[in-house]
């Protein structure tokens, strides 16, 4: 059982406080601590701050990676899990980067692709990069100064979840080695039978994985999650189901919830669901 380091980043393209930005404290507030200490951890929650000579977006997040990535290989140092709460879904370069190592694959649940570069995307938006910043289609000038960065194989990539795409990056996706699980297959045949035949050659060919959560991969009516709430999305049984899978076939080296703006969320039903998924994340880390 590991100790878990929750790493809070509260940016949301590079603002403080600021729309997702707000997530991180908002599900602490939801007891996110006590709930990883009532199985017997250790909880430290750690806290990123980003200082930068010219404040542009880009220039923020890349710093906002960097932090991440120094950070969490630094937990992993000391043999504990990382858990990353942050505001935009491309903190989970950082995160990955801080893990390191040759043989790693990637779980991206998502409601979106995250797949389009600047040469691709209309509204220039970095937030919709993530997945191909990931594997090294865009940035790689600024990404090779994030400590530890170096492109996942898209052979060992899942996009879970996904079903709202720009007409560029959905061209870009089928033609990549990136292994799409779709909600309607999840739905019609449930989560082993989509997700085993991808981790029965993934566990033969990495050593650990990351599960990136996008809060808006669940169906809007079980937690909403922001203002690119999609409907028809996964139920938190069916998360919970794939998280504890995965860590019977590969190590869970880390994870990290994304995207999750509070103000969308005035009951508080995608604060709790969140909380479960960090203690999926810890029950399914070896």
């Amino acid at each position: 059982m590991r100790d878990v380091d929750l790493i809070c980043c509260p940016y949301d393209g590079g603002r403080r406080n600021w729309r997702c930005g707000v997530a991180p404290n908002r599900i602490l507030k939801q007891g996110a601590v006590a709930a990883l200490e009532a199985s017997g951890r250790n909880v430290r929650v750690v806290e990123i701050e980003t200082h930068v000579d010219y404040e542009s977006e880009a220039a923020l997040v890349f710093e906002a990676q960097r932090q991440v990535a120094v950070t969490v290989a630094a937990s992993r140092k000391e043999g504990r899990l990382p858990l990353v709460l942050g505001g935009n879904c491309n903190l989970a370069v950082g995160s990955v980067s801080g893990i390191g190592g040759q043989r790693l694959g990637l779980f991206w649940f998502d409601a979106h692709g995250d797949f389009c570069t600047p040469e691709t995307s209309d509204s220039g938006f970095l937030d919709g990069m993530g997945l191909a910043m990931m594997v090294g289609r865009c940035w790689g000038n600024a990404l090779s100064t994030v400590p530890g960065y170096k492109p996942i194989l898209e052979s060992a990539v899942a996009l879970v979840g996904a079903r709202d795409f720009d007409p560029w990056e959905l061209r870009d996706l089928k033609a990549s080695d990136i292994t799409t699980l779709a909600v309607e297959s999840i739905h019609a045949n449930g989560v082993r039978a989509v997700f085993e035949p991808f981790l029965k050659r993934l566990s033969r060919e990495v050593d650990h994985v990351y599960l990136h959560i996008d809060m808006d991969v669940y169906d809007p009516k079980v937690a909403p999650a922001n203002f690119y709430n999609t409907p028809g999305g996964l139920g938190s049984g069916d998360v919970r189901e794939a998280i504890a899978l995965i860590g019977q076939y590969v190590d869970v080296a880390g994870g990290g919830i994304s995207s999750y703006d509070p103000s969308f969320d005035p009951e508080g039903k995608t604060a709790a669901v969140a909380v479960g998924v960090l203690e999926s994340l810890a029950a399914a880390s070896r």
